[in-house]
């Protein structure tokens, strides 16, 4: 098992978090004059306990058009799961499976093994608390040094790293070592001169995780995703889907020389099926040889007749090959009777890729076979009865294509070229699909990097030549410009103009803003047809958004990755009522966005359950309204690791700052030296009277003292720069220690001044004390 190396294998969860109903949802929506389309779709997560959490996920869509109104509800998941230590986990309810080929799960994927969903309950192992970092290194290589040294670690005559270490005893870095188990030759060099070598063995997996073994086990039954569904008539039409006991099991064992087994095992219905796989990863290190071969196999066989089998090869070494077969057969394939849950299909599928540069040219030349072999007896009364001919004669097919392109990427002057051209050759056992042509286009662009206060653009004209055996010849044609705004890209807007030849020619307009509501984005297009001479248009929209509900109060913010998570929530107190608070902080959470947050303001970030981020909170570089944001409370970077339903809460205090700059002046037109600016927190005076001054509030007029005399000199801004404020040349007025606000007269005080008599001259007595 892989060691850590100093540090922790299996994270912890962060400490001090509150639990939370965190919900993320996605509205889609897109229409034209013929039909509408509404998509809604949504993930949440409360968490419950320490180490539980409820998980769910749902989906709604509503289409509509002249001929058809459906309407559909689905629940995918709904349930409880509970983490027993850092390696087990227990849940129950709907589940799907989709965490089981994820850490969530133990990463133990099957290609044909009946896993659907299902109502029950489910125990396994995962490698959710998993530090892969750590986990990666694979076994440690620990090295004595006498003094600073410089190792070098090679593999046979393959150096894999120069270390540069200090004396004492050190473990490598091996994180970006090759999988596999070999012998390391260390060499260590003292001031350049090589001093010794030793061998260590070394050993590091090919992506199994924590080097053990993978397992889980289910009992329950199917279960519908389907929640609700009506058609044209408004009424509830669906109908309850047939359901079967079930009970499946999977395991994944890392084996001798990086070989990695898969067995997994199911019943459903009292049918029995069971799928095996091997994966084998091997980097070779030998002559003209030195690149990664992986190599995968899976066989699927159940009771019923059901089988099939998948290949997967791929060589990587400055060129790609890769080839890929798919081999599966239900248990009939003659009629339409098969239960969906254990439904494989019935086809084969081959694919083969090679891809090497050539020339400065991306070479890719590329084969797929397809074979169905299902012929359908189902038999559609609304269509004539030819239609239902060629739909079972496509059921029954075969096909061949073969795809040779070039690609190739060249810039000059700021300007960005790419170019593309290849063909292709499609052949079918029947010809009707038989298809061959050529395609050759371009794109030119350009990027303009201005200031990050002003729009970023981009600039593209692109052209594509294509010819078919089945269709004319075509020219598309687009031209477009985008404008981008904000530190982070957050705002967007995008016009596109086009066509195909001369019978279409299209244009769009699109837009885009990321906030702390939710990211929205809007599209409207056009399509003109000069044959028909007639518009389409069309209208779509986004809106991804995320909330949290907990005891420290309810918060929104941008979407996550869709899945059950966790979140931060961000604080910024408010200010004085007398104090101005208009700066700005800058807070960013990996994958979890960005915001600039003002006073008073509060964000919510949503961040992947069971997956190591890191929220920062800094002073924002830019001026706003003139200020700049000094932040006393709650700065800095932040490591958090969280269960999905938990929400950590950052409060951050803040306070605006404001920066004057000019020179002071008497009423008899002299100037005012080494003036101590007494309401400022920071400043800085010369001789000439000019003065720079940093306060926590604006102010209309500012309290000198200079040459142990009080003056009141008022504010008169009369231009900006940035954070700066110019007063230019300012006349001050004498004043007295009883006329200066009353937090200022204590500072006064310090400075050594007192009445001296009773015509209000106020001096400095600077020897009291001594």
């Amino acid at each position: 098992m892989p060691v850590s190396n100093g540090k922790e294998l299996y994270f912890s969860p962060t400490s001090q978090t509150e639990s939370a109903f965190i919900h993320q949802q996605m509205l889609n929506v897109v229409g034209d004059k013929d039909y509408k389309s509404l998509s809604l779709q949504g993930s949440g997560a409360l968490g419950l306990l320490t180490d539980g959490y409820i998980g769910f996920d749902w989906s709604l869509a509503s289409y509509s058009s002249d001929d058809a109104d459906s309407k559909n509800i689905n629940v995918d998941d709904a349930y409880y799961r509970y983490s027993l230590g850092n390696r087990h986990y227990v849940q129950a309810g709907r589940m799907d499976s989709r965490d089981l080929s994820s850490n969530l799960g133990g990463n133990i994927n099957f290609t044909m093994l009946p896993l659907g969903a299902i109502s029950g309950a489910r125990v396994g192992t995962s490698l959710s608390y998993l530090n892969q970092a750590e986990a990666g290194k694979g076994s440690p290589i620990t090295v004595l040094l006498s003094t600073k040294s410089r190792v070098d670690a090679y593999r046979g005559n393959q150096l894999l790293g120069t270390f540069y270490l200090s004396n004492g005893s050190n473990n490598l870095d091996t994180s970006n070592f090759p999988t596999g188990s070999y012998q390391v030759t260390l060499k260590i060099y003292e001031d350049n001169n090589l001093v010794r070598t030793e061998d260590q063995p070394f050993t590091r997996s090919g992506g199994i995780g924590d080097g053990t073994i993978q397992w889980f086990l289910q009992v329950g039954q199917t279960a519908d995703r389907e929640l609700f569904s009506s058609g044209d008539s408004g009424d509830n039409d669906s109908t309850d889907t047939p359901t079967h006991q079930v009970v499946q099991t999977g395991f994944k064992a890392p084996l001798p020389k990086n070989f990695v087994a898969t067995v997994g095992m199911a019943n459903v219905a009292s049918n029995s099926y069971g799928e095996g796989g091997l994966e084998w990863d091997h980097t070779f290190a030998t002559g003209f040889i030195d690149g990664n071969l992986s190599v995968q196999g899976n066989y699927f066989y159940g009771n019923d007749g059901s089988h099939g089998n998948v290949q997967q090869v791929s060589y990587n070494d400055g060129f790609s090959l890769s080839f890929y077969r798919n081999d599966a057969h239900a248990s009939t394939c003659s009629g339409d009777n098969v239960d969906d849950y254990v439904d494989i299909g019935c086809y084969t599928s081959m694919t083969a890729n090679f891809a090497v540069p050539i020339g400065g040219w991306t070479t890719s030349l590329a084969w797929t076979y397809n074979e169905t072999t299902r012929v359908s007896d189902y038999y559609d009364t609304s269509v004539p009865f030819e239609n239902n001919m060629i739909r079972n004669t496509e059921d029954n097919s075969t096909s061949n294509t073969y795809q040779l392109s070039l690609s190739r990427s060249d810039s000059f002057s700021g300007l960005m070229l790419s170019t593309r051209v290849g063909g292709y050759k499609r052949v079918s056992d029947d010809g009707n699909d038989d298809d061959n042509g050529i395609y050759i286009g371009f794109t030119l662009s350009r990027n303009n990097n201005t200031d990050r206060t002003q729009p970023q653009t981009n600039s593209s004209l692109s052209a594509d030549y294509r010819t078919s055996k089945t269709s004319d010849d075509q020219l598309l044609y687009t031209a477009s410009k985008n404008w981008d705004w904000g530190e982070n890209n957050n705002r967007e807007f995008g016009v596109d103009l086009g066509g195909t030849n001369s019978d279409y020619v299209n244009g769009s307009v699109h837009g885009k803003a990321d906030g702390q509501y939710g990211d929205a984005s809007i599209t409207l297009s056009d399509s003109y047809d000069n044959q028909e001479n007639k518009h389409n248009t069309s209208v779509s929209g986004t809106w991804n958004s995320s909330f949290a509900i907990a005891r420290s109060g309810m918060y929104w913010g941008p979407g996550g990755n869709g899945m059950p998570s966790a979140a931060v929530a961000v604080k910024i107190a408010d200010g004085a009522d007398d104090e101005d608070q208009d700066a700005k902080v800058n807070v960013s959470v990996d994958g979890g966005g960005f915001a600039e947050m003002t006073s008073g303001s509060k964000a919510l970030f949503p961040v992947s359950g069971f997956s190591m981020s890191q929220v920062s909170v800094e002073e924002s570089e830019l001026a706003r309204e003139g200020s700049t944001a000094v932040i006393t409370s709650g700065s800095g970077k932040q490591n958090l690791f969280m269960l999905p339903g938990k929400l950590k809460v950052r409060e951050v205090k803040m306070e605006s700052h404001y920066t004057f700059a000019g020179r002071m002046f008497s009423h008899d037109g002299k100037a005012l030296p080494y003036g101590v600016v007494l309401n400022a927190s920071m400043y800085a005076s010369t001789a000439d009277g000019s003065f720079t001054a940093e306060m926590s509030k604006k102010a209309d007029a500012l309290y000198l003292l200079s040459q142990h005399q009080i003056y009141q000199c008022k504010v008169n801004v009369k231009a900006k720069r940035d954070v700066i404020r110019f007063v230019g040349d300012t006349t001050c007025e004498i004043t007295t220690l009883a006329s200066l606000p009353e937090e200022l007269q204590s500072i006064a005080q310090l400075h050594g001044l007192r009445d001296k008599n009773t015509d209000n001259n106020i001096a400095a007595n600077m020897s009291e004390g001594k």
